[in-house]
C-alpha cells in the first residue's frame, strides 16, 4: 500500500471508532444553591390558613399551614437566609412542616 492509502484507511478507521461524546449538563438541585424570595408563592386553603410553595418543588409539596400570610412569609424568609449560610439541611433551628395537597385546586381558595 502506499502512504496516501494507508494514511486514508487509518482516517477511515478513526472515524468507525470514535463516538463522540455526550456531557450531560447537571442542574444544581434548589437545596444545594441559595434560595430565591420569588420562587415562593403562598396560597389560602379553604381551611383559612396559608401555605407556601417554591417553584422547583413537587406540584404536591407546600410547607404550612400558618395562621397568617405575614407568618408564612416569616418562614420563607428564613428558608432564604438559612440558604445563605449554607446550612439549609443542616442543623435547623426552625422546623418546616411539609403538606402533600393532592388537589390543589380543591384545596385551595380561588
Amino acid at each position: 500500500m502506499t502512504e496516501d492509502k494507508i494514511a486514508e484507511f487509518v482516517r477511515k478507521r478513526r472515524k468507525e471508532t470514535i463516538k463522540p461524546i455526550q456531557i450531560k449538563e447537571s442542574k444544581t438541585p434548589w437545596y444545594r444553591k441559595p434560595i430565591e424570595r420569588a420562587a415562593f408563592s403562598i396560597k389560602e386553603g379553604k381551611d383559612g390558613k396559608f401555605y407556601a410553595h417554591h417553584n422547583e418543588w413537587s406540584k404536591r409539596i407546600w410547607i404550612g399551614p400558618y395562621k397568617t400570610k405575614d407568618d408564612a412569609n416569616q418562614v420563607i424568609n428564613d428558608y432564604v437566609m438559612e440558604s445563605l449560610k449554607g446550612n439549609l439541611y443542616g442543623k435547623k433551628e426552625n422546623s418546616i412542616h411539609s403538606t402533600v395537597i393532592e388537589n390543589d385546586k380543591l384545596f385551595f381558595k380561588i
